[in-house]
């Protein structure tokens, strides 16, 4: 599936999620919630409610490897601690458990409220949990990096999707990316690190064009850049990690990638490419990702 547009990458997590926003939204938010349940509950009382939960929203949100714009207006900086996978069931379905099981109960049982509490409390665990493993991860990332004599002018470490047992290192200097991944299960502090050739100057000629710009605040230097075909270029995003740790072909390690050609008007567009998979693609996908977790 392809989508020929790049202001998606713009407008998601944008002033929805900018803290300045967030006293204005939660207003008609409490002014709804005060009338519909009969004034029962203060306005004040709702308005903290609703600013609350964006408040945590955005904050979950920054955990992520995506970006934030969290500080619009004032800049348009992506926020990304990278502690946490846009996607992890061990986060998200204890909650979802906890928040179905407390409907059984009735509002004045106290059951309901200490489930809450453990929800909270196991979230928060999780998330500690999830930043210590990813500390541990940069130490052994940057010490092999020392041991190999690379250099490197920017490092990062991200979970990979599905997990925080994981972790990625993605780091670059001016010609190269380098990538590898380390379990926390790992008894090796050895990485296989993968260097691929980041040809940045393949964008010169469109580096001033509005969906190129995008490209590369979106990516937050994360990137590197092949020649496609028909004189397109190929647009690889690398802050996530790679998708397939088995292969060394670059769109089965990025699947997800951009390419920039000119349409009829001389114009550079952007085409997002995203690959279709199958039942058996996600059977690989988590077959070799418990493989290398558990480092088998």
């Amino acid at each position: 599936m392809a989508k020929t547009t790049d202001a998606g990458m713009r407008i998601h997590r944008s002033y929805t999620h900018a803290l300045f926003t967030h006293p204005f939204m939660a207003l008609p938010f409490a002014y709804l919630a005060f009338r519909l349940f009969k004034r029962k509950i203060s306005f004040f009382t709702w308005y903290l409610f609703f600013l609350f939960g964006f408040f945590t929203h955005v904050m979950m949100d920054c955990c992520t490897t995506y970006g934030t714009q969290l500080l619009l207006p004032f800049t348009d900086k992506l926020i990304s601690w990278n502690n946490l996978s846009v996607v992890d069931p061990l986060f998200t379905l204890p909650m979802i458990i906890f928040f179905i099981i407390v409907f059984f109960f009735k509002r004045e049982n106290n059951f309901r409220r200490y489930t809450a509490g453990a929800a909270i409390a196991l979230s928060l665990l999780y998330l500690t949990t999830s930043t210590i493993n990813k500390i541990n991860s940069a130490k052994v990332f940057r010490n092999d990096l020392l041991q190999k004599n690379i250099h490197v002018d920017a490092f990062s470490t991200t979970p990979t999707m599905f997990t925080s047992w994981l972790w990625n290192m993605v780091a670059y200097n001016d010609s190269t990316m380098y990538l590898g991944e380390y379990s926390v299960f790992q008894k090796s502090k050895d990485i296989d690190v993968i260097s691929i050739p980041r040809h940045t100057a393949l964008l010169n000629q469109v580096i001033h064009t509005k969906p190129v710009q995008t490209s590369l605040w979106f990516s937050q230097g994360n990137y590197f850049v092949e020649q496609g075909d028909h004189d397109t270029l190929d647009f690889f995003i690398t802050k996530w990690g790679r998708a397939d740790f088995s292969s060394r072909e670059i769109k089965n390690m990025f699947p997800f990638y951009g390419e920039f050609y000119k349409d009829p008007n001389g114009n550079i567009v952007l085409k997002q490419v995203e690959p279709h998979f199958s039942g058996n693609d996600f059977k690989h996908y988590f077959a070799m990702l418990r493989k290398r977790i558990f480092y088998e």
